[in-house]
């Protein structure tokens, strides 16, 4: 059964709030956006999250995001403003690698 409850910090005189679900009672994920609630994040919230679990869905999450990312990337071309942009941060000549998919592109 899905759980949706509204977190709230205070951090330098202001309060911020954010609605999070849970289906399990380990695993939280922010309602705005369905990501994962960040490690880190959870402590000043006061999510009760299962470290473990929350680690194992966001590499889940990771894992599936990425594989979207190197489909979608797969036979697109760079626009003429990324090229320029490559060229004027690496030198005229240079190969690009994209780390995520490993592609090179010779600007």
């Amino acid at each position: 059964m899905r759980t949706i409850k509204t977190f709230s910090k205070t951090e330098h005189g202001h309060t911020f709030s954010s609605e999070a679900y849970t289906d399990d009672g380990k695993v939280w994920r922010w309602v705005s956006n369905n990501a994962c609630c960040p490690l880190d994040i959870c402590p000043e919230y006061g999510i009760p999250v299962d470290v473990e679990a929350q680690k194992k869905a966001r590499e889940i999450d990771l894992d599936r995001e990425l594989a979207e990312y190197r489909k979608a990337q797969k036979n697109r071309k760079p626009s003429a403003e990324e090229l320029f942009e490559m060229r004027a941060a690496f030198g005229e000549g240079a190969t690009v690698v994209n780390v995520i998919t490993g592609r090179e592109i010779k600007v």
